[in-house]
């Protein structure tokens, strides 16, 4: 699941901007070019955890699973290679679902509160690399700018962020010859990802609420 996603399953559960932004903020790690050593505060915490959770559960829908295999089978069947054809099929429904949702429903009010809170909580981010605090407000400086894409300005959009994705790993990189390919599978899958996104959501949600009920007990206060 993309950090896009993981807010909209988040505001799901609360509203809170803090713990929206927790539920992100693992997906920009990459960004940063460094990963959080810890949080201090316990919304971004519990953020964190959830997007965590979330991982596991969406990872385990029985129609991502699916979407992902069809996905391989077409992109072999269309010349991609096998690396870069599992890199795409796995990525690809995830970022295809983000623009699904961009193009669905109204995040833009949700999402400046957690830029903005991103300003007001930075500090409780302590990062593994010596400069993350200044390459974290780096990133929500670019994403404000950037603001979120509006849909249907490009309809390769999704499909250009999925071989940028791949693009820093050798063994899933998409090739020049192959990028046809891969664009013309994510303009095909789109409205297929788009059907199947309410089944996606509903199965992680469940998977998540059965994660919760057979969490062990929180150990009795000594």
């Amino acid at each position: 699941m993309n950090y896009f996603a993981h807010a909209h399953l988040a505001l799901r559960r609360c509203d809170d901007a803090a713990f929206v932004l927790g539920s992100m903020l693992p997906d920009w790690q990459r960004w940063v070019g460094g990963r959080l050593a810890a949080v201090h505060h316990p919304e971004l915490a519990e953020g964190v955890r959830f997007h965590h959770a979330s991982d596991v559960a969406f990872h385990g829908s029985p129609t991502f699973h699916r979407l992902e295999r069809q996905a391989f089978r077409a992109l072999q069947e269309a010349g991609v290679g096998r690396g870069p054809a599992r890199g795409v099929a796995h990525v690809g429904v995830e970022i295809l679902l983000d623009a699904t949702l961009l193009a669905g429903e109204s995040m833009e009010a949700p999402f400046a509160a957690a830029l903005d809170a991103a300003d007001r909580f930075g500090a409780h981010l302590e990062w593994k690399c010596a400069d993350g605090a200044v390459r974290f407000t780096e990133v929500v400086t670019r994403l404000r700018a950037r603001g979120l894409p509006r849909p249907g300005a490009e309809p390769d959009l999704a499909g250009r962020g999925i071989l940028r994705t791949l693009a820093p790993r050798p063994r899933l990189r998409v090739s020049a010859e192959e990028e046809p390919a891969v664009l013309a599978w994510a303009r095909r899958t789109r409205p297929i990802v788009d059907a199947a996104r309410p089944a996606m959501f509903a199965e992680t949600e469940a998977r998540l609420a059965d994660a919760e009920a057979n969490a062990p007990a929180p150990a009795p206060m000594s």
